[in-house]
């Protein structure tokens, strides 16, 4: 027992250093939702980046990444590829008219894909357009449910996801909220 105490810091630390090394997150991805405080199961962590900030769920992890060129935020319930999350991508809209902005990416059809409803959302103070969809996708082990929010803002298109199984997307939402709530454009 006494070497299981003195060798589990050690331990710990090289599974922290794989999977730092690994890529698959950062130091500032684990230092961003940083909490501190007794009450731990009421708090959120905030990521900023890319002219944006947003709170997102205690126990949560996100990830600013543009390894692709493009400006994309994730936040996941768990590391890696995860089947509860949220996702923001961030395009210029070079003067393209907000409607128009908005209808391009309305018109995308993906395979697999089932409008079920359409609403609008004000999110930090600016009308949203969020369409719902049944998505039964061979990406995907199960049916998921995805929220798609085009939110048009100082001349920049902000495209969310919130995607869960089809049958946890409700008890999701409060976590969802969180995000959406307290989404700012900076």
């Amino acid at each position: 027992m006494k070497n299981l105490k003195r060798y589990g810091g050690v331990i710990t630390g090289l599974i922290c250093l794989v999977v730092l090394t690994s890529g698959c997150i950062s130091m500032e991805d684990l230092t961003s939702g940083y909490l501190s405080g007794d009450n731990l199961t009421n708090s959120t962590g905030q990521i900023t980046a890319y002219g944006v900030s947003f709170e997102y769920p205690w126990g949560w992890f996100a990830n600013a990444d543009n390894t692709t060129g493009d400006n994309v935020i994730t936040a996941s319930k768990e590391f890696g590829f995860n089947n509860v999350q949220f996702q923001v991508q961030i395009w210029n809209n070079n003067g393209m008219p907000e409607d128009r902005a908005v209808n391009q990416l309305r018109e995308m059809n993906s395979p697999g894909w089932e409008k079920i409803s359409s609403n609008e959302l004000v999110i930090d103070n600016k009308t949203a357009y969020e369409d719902v969809y049944l998505v039964n996708d061979t990406h995907f082990s199960k049916l998921m449910k995805i929220s798609h929010i085009i939110l048009v803002k100082n001349d920049k298109t902000y495209m969310m996801l919130l995607q869960a199984p089809d049958n946890e997307f409700n008890s999701e939402r409060v976590n969802f909220d969180i995000i959406l709530n307290s989404f700012r454009v900076l």
